[in-house]
């Protein structure tokens, strides 16, 4: 994020990507020679020393932008960068402007490999030597998507006795993949992208890229080519990407930044929930009692191995639809859902419970507990009010003994 061209704040994912040291990305240090920035068309954007502060004002015209990356390491990479404007009490005149930073070389690795195969496909009028020859899984199919013939890596990717496209994709996206055939069909010239599970023959899925490009000449008995990658590794590193963005470090549930967007989404949709019988949504913030003792006793890594185990403890209550974050230092939320009525209160007793016995798996940890304070979701209440509420809530049990949690406007428990 910056204020201007300054950078305030980045993750470990941003820092990865670009190719650069968290000193470098906040001026600190200077680039290294081998590092610059390139337009699609592969000219530098700028010199080093101001190439990334124009290409985030550049993000900020155009909301999001593509870029090279030559990295000082020697490696090369494209970037998609996202910019949006957030609002901050602590900036002089409150506008923030966030970056998401996507990892784009794959997708242009596998863009380019397609362009390379389909050219040529087009220049040898898709030869069935081509088809057959090709690594990359490929088969000529008619509009309705029965094969008519394919190469060995498709036959190996979704097994020797395959007679249609269909049944290898999803039911919920079959529909759209037929009328995007029937648009080829009908003389589209776009290729058309999909990406989905491919199921195998033995059982599981991969995630492939399908790309289908009519063939007006070379194929003469189907009317369209199927050229299909498999993106698992790709979604495999975005899903990580997207992890370390998103989860503490530490225990790998939310962290403050995701859960408090979580929390906004919620707000933002009780109206309609409500209108669809979703039941309530409840916050709990949670506060270690006890905790400083056990880093002053087992130590930092003593205390680390109790958050963990505090962390676990808590998703251990929770449901799958239940969202936990660690807020930081010994402050953990949780965002639960009800569909029947339920006692929030008698809730919060049984993390407590589940709390003190996570801390005790660490040997020699003095006893830790619990406050929570508990909020229900409001509509018209935003995010901030209600975590200040459920803040007070949390503090008033702290003031009534600990171990304890209370509901704002409601009953205590303990």
């Amino acid at each position: 994020m910056t204020v201007g061209d300054t950078v305030r704040d980045c993750n470990a994912a941003a820092l990865e990507l670009l190719g650069m040291t968290a000193d470098q990305l906040y001026g600190n240090e200077p680039l290294g020679l081998g590092w610059l920035v390139f337009w699609d068309q592969g000219e530098p954007l700028d010199d080093a020393a101001r190439a990334l502060k124009l290409a985030f004002r550049l993000a900020r015209e155009r909301s999001t932008i593509e870029i090279g990356i030559h990295r000082q390491d020697g490696s090369r990479g494209w970037i998609a960068l996202s910019a949006r404007v957030a609002r901050n009490d602590d900036v002089p005149d409150g506008t923030l402007f966030v970056y998401t930073l996507r990892d784009l070389t794959a997708q242009r690795e596998l863009e380019q490999e397609n362009a390379h195969y389909r050219e040529i496909v087009d220049t040898l009028h898709a030869s069935y030597n081509i088809l057959e020859q090709s690594p990359i899984a490929m088969c000529s199919i008619d509009v309705t998507g029965e094969v008519v013939r394919a190469n060995m890596a498709f036959l190996t990717l979704a097994g020797a006795d395959t007679t249609s496209i269909m049944p290898l994709v999803p039911e919920e996206e079959r529909a759209p993949l037929r009328e995007a055939l029937a648009r080829l069909a009908d003389g589209a010239v776009r290729p058309v992208r999909l990406e989905t599970r491919i199921r195998r023959p033995a059982g599981g899925a991969t995630w492939c890229e399908i790309t289908a490009v009519a063939m007006d000449e070379g194929l003469p008995d189907a009317s369209i080519l199927l050229l299909i990658n498999d993106v698992t590794e790709r979604r495999r590193r975005e899903t990580r990407l997207r992890q370390l963005a998103e989860r503490d470090p530490l225990t790998g549930v939310h962290n403050r930044r995701s859960f408090l967007q979580v929390l906004r989404e919620r707000l933002a949709s009780l109206d309609r929930l409500a209108r669809r019988g979703d039941g309530e949504w409840t916050l709990m913030l949670i506060d270690l009692d006890g905790f400083k003792d056990v880093n002053d006793t087992c130590g930092h890594a003593g205390g680390d191995a109790v958050l963990i185990a505090v962390a676990a403890g808590i998703r251990e209550r929770m449901r799958v639809d239940d969202v936990v974050a660690r807020l930081g230092g010994d402050e953990f939320a949780v965002l639960m859902q009800s569909r029947v009525p339920y006692d929030a209160v008698a809730v919060g007793e049984q993390i407590i419970a589940r709390i003190s016995e996570a801390a005790r798996t660490f040997p020699g940890a003095p006893p830790v507990t619990a406050s929570i304070g508990i909020v229900r979701l409001k509509l018209g209440r935003g995010a901030d009010a209600t975590l200040a509420a459920a803040d007070a809530a949390m503090y008033e049990a702290k003031r009534a003994g600990k171990a304890r949690c209370v509901e704002a406007g409601g009953r205590t428990g303990g």
